[in-house]
């Protein structure tokens, strides 16, 4: 894993930075003896710097914080919106203007106006951090280290310098212990250091999925909240924290995480049905089957096709031929108010149930809805007929009937000669001519 830069504005990447063959030799293991500061070995050649370092003043104007926070955050409209209070921020300002530049992809516009600090400000450590951080979001890791050495020389190990070594390490494959030491000491050493945060969101992140692996989840768990506590709004780091949740047992808040980061915009409700499926099978295990029901219906909703539910799909069926049941129970009752509670129940738990159709169909015909119950019996044999399901009651004369009841007796005939034309020697032929002798009777009257 690694860290990308544009002076300050990180983004977590899939890949290494680089391999072991290719990692700047200046990050390889140092030789005993060398400095050691906050966890991070220092370069062969450092040393303790001859004078004081001579630091540009730090804005404390609002528009110049919230012009740092847009850059480091990679806020490159915010930033550029909040360009002009670098004018007013003396050295600073061309620092923060050769962020912005690196930012926007301008590398060597950044490099010129750092290049020309440098010279103006050979002991100011922010000119050194900056270029190596810039160079690392380039993936120019020896260069980006070679500023670094330059800048221990020039000014010490200050915080800022530190800083940079925590960027460069964490982008460094194996790095992001060390990395987070160094940006750690950096904080501890000026509290008030800008550009921290989403480095160490960052480094917090690819330590707590190290953990992980090394199946350390509560440690995990810890790293990522510290991860957010510095970045709360990282995508990357919300996602995470959702599947160590879930992988500790809490579903409730792993759900919650996904559904808020849906409703900021992100694709991810196909993750969502995943992590609602795998809600309802940990519910299952705790005996709870009502909740997993739940869950799999919002699984269901969220995506999930019954062949992607699979057994939960299974679990759904089984409970709606419950409820149907139920249905049929409450209607031989005449209890029609409860028989239709429980068919509309089924046909939640699963819509495509041609039984429960039917026989909400019947309790509506009965509570006088011959609209709704015209509807229902329509696409049970829509159904049976597209399937070749052989349906055990004259259903289309039942259809023919509530088309009567709300007065569509087109529709009525239409229905039963439908079924004459399909089914000649139909079981239902009988029962079916009779009703179409009673409408033309009817229409002569």
């Amino acid at each position: 894993m690694m860290i990308r830069t544009a002076l300050g504005a990180l983004a977590l990447a899939g890949g290494a930075a680089c391999s072991r063959e290719t990692a700047p030799p200046v990050l390889a293991e140092q030789p005993a003896g060398a400095q050691v500061s906050a966890g991070v070995k220092s370069p062969p050649g450092s040393a303790p710097a001859a004078a004081a370092p001579e630091r540009a003043e730090r804005s404390s104007a609002p528009a110049v914080v919230n012009l740092r926070r847009a850059i480091e955050f990679g806020d490159l409209d915010q930033a550029r919106a909040l360009a002009s209070a670098a004018d007013a921020a003396g050295p600073e300002g061309v620092l923060l203007r050769a962020r912005i530049a690196g930012l926007e992809g301008r590398g060597v516009e950044a490099m010129r106006l750092l290049e020309a600090q440098k010279a103006a400000r050979p002991r100011d450590p922010d000119v050194y951090a900056a270029a190596a951080e810039l160079y690392a979001s380039r993936d120019a890791f020896d260069t980006a280290w070679m500023e670094i050495v330059a800048g221990t020389k020039a000014c010490g190990e200050t915080p800022e310098i530190l800083r940079a070594k925590g960027v460069c390490w964490v982008s460094r494959e194996n790095g992001a212990d060390r990395g987070l030491a160094a940006l750690l000491a950096a904080r501890a050493a000026d509290p008030a250091l800008p550009f921290c945060d989403r480095a160490l969101g960052q480094a917090y992140l690819l330590v707590a999925k190290l953990q992980v692996k090394a199946e350390k989840l509560p440690e995990a768990l810890a790293s990522a909240r510290l991860s957010l506590a510095h970045d709360p709004l990282d995508v990357d780091g919300r996602r995470f924290l959702g599947d160590c949740l879930a992988a500790s047992g809490d579903f409730g808040g792993a759900l919650a995480l996904l559904r808020e980061l849906i409703g900021e915009g992100q694709p991810l409700t196909g993750e969502l049905a995943l992590m609602e499926k795998r809600a309802g099978f940990a519910r299952l295990l705790a005996q709870d089957k009502a909740g997993a029901i739940d869950h799999f219906l919002s699984a269901r909703a969220a995506g999930l096709s019954d062949a992607d539910l699979s057994s939960a799909g299974d679990i759904l069926a089984e409970a709606a031929r419950a409820r149907c049941d139920a249905g049929t129970q409450a209607y031989e009752r005449k209890d029609l108010e409860r028989a239709e509670a429980e068919f509309r129940a089924a046909l939640d738990l699963w819509p495509d149930d041609l039984a429960a159709k039917n026989h909400l169909a019947l309790v509506r015909f009965r509570r006088d809805d011959p609209a709704e119950a015209a509807r229902l019996w329509r696409v049970v044999l829509e159904v049976a007929r597209k399937e070749g399901i052989e349906l055990p009651e004259p259903v289309h004369v039942n259809l023919a009937q509530a088309e009567l009841k709300r007065g569509e007796k087109a529709a009525a005939r239409q229905v039963l000669e439908d079924y004459l034309r399909e089914s000649p020697q139909g079981e239902w032929v009988g029962v079916t001519r009779s009703l179409l002798a009673q409408i033309d009777a009817g229409s002569k009257r």
